[in-house]
């Protein structure tokens, strides 16, 4: 699992850097923090409307609970739109942006072993960048999805729970944009 993991993750990091368009654009790469998780985040903004975002993230929400010992461990895609754009009162760019994604992961889900989970996520968040090139940004990231787990030897499809509980804890970005 490791080892194909490593692999998705050079192989999309290559394709994001051969891209000859996306030296021009402007591109942050951070970390970010929630109950649900802790992961590696990459955006690139595509344009001023556009952006996409690409997330590795350790899932630990059943470590948390105690009903996992292991953490769990899942890649997202997500494509945003900006809605909303304005200047805070120290000169800050702010932005707020929703949009569609996916995700595969493996993980346990809510009173169920770890298996891999699969699914559709959204994205609903904002976000300030400060001078130096630091941003913030607080988002929410619900999934709709599957989770196939062995339950008793026999192969199990549920409805991934903890996707759906994701989107009551928010999650805190902070970004180095370049």
């Amino acid at each position: 699992m490791r080892r194909g993991t490593t692999i998705l993750l050079c192989l999309l990091m290559a394709g994001i850097f051969l891209l000859d368009d996306s030296y021009a654009q402007t591109r942050s790469f951070g970390a970010t923090f929630s109950y649900a998780g802790i992961g590696a985040e990459y955006s690139l903004d595509i344009d001023k409307e556009n952006f996409a975002e690409f997330q590795l993230r350790i899932d630990t929400i059943e470590t948390f609970r105690i009903s996992s010992a292991m953490p769990g461990i899942s890649a997202s895609a997500f494509w945003n739109i900006v809605f909303a754009r304005f200047e805070s009162h120290n000169g800050n760019p702010v932005r707020f942006y929703a949009g569609p994604g996916i995700s595969l992961g493996y993980a346990a889900d809510l009173f169920s072993p770890h298996g891999l989970d699969f699914g559709v996520k959204g994205r609903v968040g904002g976000e300030c960048a400060f001078p130096r090139g630091i941003s913030v940004a607080m988002s929410i990231s619900p999934m709709v999805g599957g989770h196939f787990g062995i339950v008793d030897g026999m192969l199990n499809m549920r409805l991934y729970k903890n996707g759906l509980l994701q989107a009551l804890m928010p999650e805190v970005s902070i970004r180095h944009r370049f």
